[in-house]
């Protein structure tokens, strides 16, 4: 399935949510002065709407009905507890890309940051957890100044951090020429993919794997067995801590007391950076060892100025 198809899909819901309900004849009027519209055409064939709702249901677990009505029928997005972050995060992010799209006159005036490469393989993934296929995927690292690593991945979730979509799952080797670990779960960031193709091979999904309980220990993407989770305490300013507040680092975020905020995570590269972004404005007070790393760290840029 191509990006635009699966752009379309989300086009659809997107409009039909903003709606509440809406007609097949308004669907089809909107859809005229879509970009997305790229052959021009000046409704979606009956055929094709309802092919859309059978794709939009299986792919994102979104229900789309029709209320009949001596009128004609108006189309409504069912209620479900299901996904429903996903469905939520999913939906803002197309509603923002739509309203850019059609007030073309103001975008010189909206600021956004540019998402990676990689998209175009989200609906290949997607198709793949869904079937449980495994995927022939080229990889390659920005280190790397060899050829892209490739590898049969048995895909388990997709996760966006940073701006960037990456996919966890379990690799078998194709050439054996890496040393991989068959039984801890990798993770890739798709701008650094160079192909992802579906194959014939089956995979069985793990019955207690759960991605959010999998990361739930984790700040961004470095994971695995070799990082533990531990308590990470730190004070910060006042102004830092209202940032702290409306926005949590991560979900075991507490303010123990005024300005000082403890988090049960993994000490993992994405999280201390982070950390080290608020400069000054914060200290770690513990663990010791950390603490002891931030003052190095720092000592080590001052001598840069010196």
């Amino acid at each position: 399935m191509a990006a635009t198809q699966y752009n379309k899909y989300i086009w659809l819901v997107d409009t039909i949510r903003s709606a509440g309900k809406i007609t097949k004849a308004e669907i089809d009027r909107r859809w005229m002065h879509s970009s997305l519209n790229e052959y021009h055409e000046s409704r979606i064939p009956d055929r094709t709407f309802y092919r859309c709702l059978n794709e939009i249901e299986m792919l994102f677990d979104i229900e789309i009905l029709c209320e009949r009505s001596p009128y004609g029928g108006q189309y409504y997005i069912a209620e479900s507890d299901s996904n429903s972050k996903t469905k939520q995060w999913l939906l803002s992010q197309f509603a923002m890309s739509q309203s850019l799209d059609t007030s073309r006159e103001l975008q010189d005036q909206i600021l956004y940051e540019p998402i990676p490469a990689g998209t175009e393989y989200l609906t290949t993934i997607v198709e793949a957890m869904r079937e449980k296929q495994k995927l022939h995927v080229a990889h390659l690292r920005f280190d790397s100044t060899e050829a892209p690593h490739e590898f049969l991945l048995a895909p388990l979730c997709l996760k966006v951090f940073k701006q960037r979509w990456y996919v966890l799952g379990f690799v078998e080797e194709i050439d054996n020429l890496h040393n991989t670990p068959k039984d801890e779960p990798r993770i890739y960031a798709l701008d650094r993919v160079q192909f992802v193709k579906r194959t014939d091979k089956s995979f069985k999904q793990p019955k207690k794997f759960n991605p959010r309980a999998y990361f739930s220990g984790y700040y961004g993407v470095f994971c695995g067995k070799q990082y533990t989770p531990e308590i990470i305490r730190a004070r910060v300013v006042p102004i830092a801590a209202k940032f702290l507040r409306s926005l949590p680092l991560h979900h075991s975020q507490k303010e123990i007391e005024p300005c000082v905020f403890e988090w049960f995570v993994a000490p993992t590269l994405d999280f201390i950076q982070q950390l080290r972004t608020y400069g000054s404005e914060l200290e770690i007070l513990h663990p010791q060892s950390l603490r002891e790393q931030f003052k190095a760290e720092l000592e080590q840029q001052l001598a840069l100025y010196q």
